[in-house]
């Protein structure tokens, strides 16, 4: 019989050595003629991120593994590999175990590439894969995106998700989590999947950021029969042996790990949703729990969860409880700093008195900096209501705070010796902090500091009798002469600054395209230049040219003291306007208000409403795919308002590739004059790019 499994196995293992070798050399080839059809999933996913964004033809026959809309989930797998469908807004629903033919374009996504379908087509019915076994460290490296796979793990929480209208499980495997999407569950409530072994078959579907990085793992379960009960929990969850909080992670060779125990306590704090404290006669223990139900400090509560090692002492992760009865809180150990740096008080109540050295606010939290026996260590609250709880609280006052101690123990060694790096205290409300005893109002600090201040305000008294009247006559002057030299140096300023200002345009605009028709003639010039070559250079030479008396002329306009009112800038907006869109075979419709104001514009002013102006318009001929564009420029309320319009398929409907800054650009230009760069797009309706800004006070 193990021969016969051996020899099984090793069939199996030649098929797919051999059938991977050809998939291989399938993708290669393909991959190496960028004109042929991708026939296969592997061949898609084997493609890098420039040959995906070439959008290769593709054309692939799969069965669905998982199709649902809510959860932006779209895969099929063939023979080769499973692959992701782009929401290509097709009037289409799937159903797992449909066999389809895909036609579309290759991308290169968000994390790995993916087909975006132009066409699908349902051809019959077939089985869903062999789901491929796999480790959490497999999922983890991201090679298992959008395939079919098996793993087993234990049920850590359950529950119903109304707005995805899914089973939302999330299980431990491996030393890693995982978040499980299931539309049924093999038991009737979802609390009677806590703490069981299941095999799940699904879509591994990553999450990962904006730098495409992965984070997350997801596997998404197409049918009842992929999430299998494996080893059931208890049914009685609560009936359970009950340990002691000091004997969790201690060393038991016949323990079992991964699976809930349950401990009993009194709660010292407690955070809904979020965490609580126990402590019993012995340690306390942090437990983390979704749950929200009301509780009190002194409550008695039976706690079920998973343990795993925190900071110092175990924590108990996912936990569920029950309240047993009503009390009061244990009462604190009265530490000092030693004592709770020893590491025997983490997660007790104690109590701690200590001088006050200062405030702070970190995000949501107050922070109080305290001194005990010279070490300085921190105690904090979180904020409510936009209150600071510290406030009547002056620096060096003695206090003594009640809270529940947390250590950071930094380099650990044995022995009675060690100690932790600090400690901090949580505190739970402001009563946790009591005032002992106020500072001294008569400081040493106190006393020098008035006593400086009276011996200064005698002295320039003494001195004011005695200079008065020279300082007046003597100040008069002064001002009159910087008066005249503050304005000449203004005047200089400005001059010196419109001076590097055109200076740097033409540094940028000309010089760069000196330098490209210098190279362009060197490749004319030379022997080795083919005819044709020469040509195109020819042809580059000339379009450079024409670039270069472009932007010459922009900086003219923009420096030309004559095209210093509104309406020579109007004009000029026109012209430019019909002239760029006319070569794009665009229609230009223009608005310009009749009644404009003959009030003078800086150079600076013109040039930077141009340069928005301009990019607005090279946005639209590259980008928007209109066919007809208003310009439209008035004057409201001492502002000048310049809207670009069109009728192009909107900014929504295009992703932003990487390196386009051209609307952060307008924006920051609009904001350097004191106006707002305001867009609206719909991929109905097209795109509408406001400018408005203030009309300068004066002219430089």
């Amino acid at each position: 019989m193990r021969v016969k499994t051996f020899l099984s196995r090793l069939r199996r293992g030649l098929r797919c050595a051999i059938a991977t070798s050809l998939i291989a050399v399938s993708a290669t080839a393909t991959a190496q003629n960028p004109s042929a059809e991708l026939r296969t999933a592997a061949a898609v996913r084997s493609l890098t991120v420039e040959e995906a964004q070439q959008q290769r033809r593709v054309r692939l026959r799969g069965v669905v593994t998982f199709f649902e809309e809510t959860l932006y989930s779209r895969f099929i797998q063939d023979e080769t590999a499973g692959v992701y469908l782009f929401d290509s807004a097709l009037p289409l629903h799937l159903l797992p175990g449909q066999l389809v033919e895909v036609v579309g374009t290759t991308s290169p996504g968000e994390y790995a590439p993916i087909v975006v379908p132009k066409e699908i087509n349902v051809i019959g019915e077939a089985p869903l894969p062999a789901a491929k076994p796999v480790t959490y460290e497999q999922l983890a490296s991201g090679k298992e995106d959008s395939q079919f796979v098996e793993i087993t793990g234990i049920v850590r929480w359950a529950n119903y998700d109304e707005a995805l209208q899914h089973y939302l499980i999330e299980i431990a495997t491996g030393g890693g989590r995982l978040s499980v999407y299931a539309r049924q569950l093999p038991v009737t409530r979802s609390e009677e999947l806590l703490d069981s072994t299941v095999r799940v078959r699904g879509v591994c579907s990553t999450k990962f950021n904006r730098q495409g990085q992965l984070f997350a793992i997801r596997l998404m379960v197409p049918r009842p029969e992929d999430l299998v009960v494996e080893q059931a929990a208890p049914q009685e969850a609560f009936d359970i042996i009950e340990r002691p909080i000091g004997s969790l992670l201690q060393f038991a060779p016949q323990e079992t790990y991964g699976h809930r125990v349950k401990v009993a306590g009194t709660i010292i704090s407690y955070e809904p949703g979020k965490s609580m404290f126990l402590q019993d006669a012995e340690q306390g223990l942090e437990v983390q729990t979704k749950g929200k139900d009301p509780l009190m400090v002194g409550d008695r509560v039976e706690v079920l969860g998973f343990v795993s090692q925190g900071e110092y002492t175990p924590v108990l992760q996912d936990a569920v409880w029950r309240k047993v009865s009503s009390g009061m809180p244990p009462e604190p150990a009265r530490v000092t700093s030693d004592e709770a740096l020893n590491g025997k008080h983490d997660c007790r109540l104690i109590q701690i008195s200590a001088k006050l050295l200062d405030r702070a606010l970190h995000g949501s939290e107050q922070y109080l900096i305290l001194q005990n026996q010279g070490f300085i260590f921190h105690a904090y609250l979180k904020q409510t209501q936009g209150q600071t709880a510290f406030a009547g609280l002056e620096n060096g006052s003695r206090v003594s705070l009640v809270g529940v101690c947390r250590i950071e123990p930094g380099e650990w060694s044995p022995g009675e010796n060690w100690r932790a790096k600090s400690f901090r205290i949580q505190l739970r409300s402001e009563s946790d902090i009591v005032l002992l005893q106020a500072p001294t109002w008569w400081t040493l600090n106190k006393v020098l500091w008035i006593a400086g201040a009276l011996g200064f305000v005698m002295l320039a008294a003494f001195g004011w009798v005695a200079v008065l009247k020279r300082q007046v006559a003597e100040r008069t002057h002064a001002l009159e002469v910087q008066s005249q030299e503050r304005q000449r140096a203004e005047r200089q300023r400005e001059i010196e600054q419109e001076r590097a200002r055109v200076a740097h345009d033409l540094h940028d605009d000309l010089g760069a395209g000196l330098t490209e028709v210098t190279m362009l003639s060197s490749l004319v010039k030379s022997s080795t230049t083919s005819a044709e070559e020469k040509n195109k250079y020819l042809d580059e030479l000339a379009q450079t040219a024409r670039g270069m008396v472009t932007s010459l002329d922009e900086i003219v306009w923009a420096v030309n003291p004559r095209n210093d009112t509104i309406a020579s800038l109007a004009s000029y907006f026109g012209s430019y306007a019909q002239r760029l869109l006319e070569l794009a075979s665009i229609a230009c419709g223009l608005d310009v208000a009749e009644d404009l104001p003959d009030h003078p514009l800086d150079p600076k002013f013109r040039q930077e409403i141009f340069l928005s102006f301009k990019e607005a318009l090279t946005n639209v001929v590259h980008h928007a795919q209109a066919t007809q564009v208003w310009v439209r420029i008035s004057v409201q309320n001492d502002h000048i308002v310049v809207v670009v319009a069109d009728n192009g398929h909107g900014l929504e409907s295009r992703k932003r590739e990487a390196g386009e800054d051209g609307i952060a650009n307008m924006k920051e230009r609009l904001k350097s004059l004191g106006g707002v760069c305001d867009i609206k797009s719909e991929g109905q309706t097209g795109t509408t790019v406001r400018f408005e800004a203030p009309l300068p006070r004066k002219l430089l």
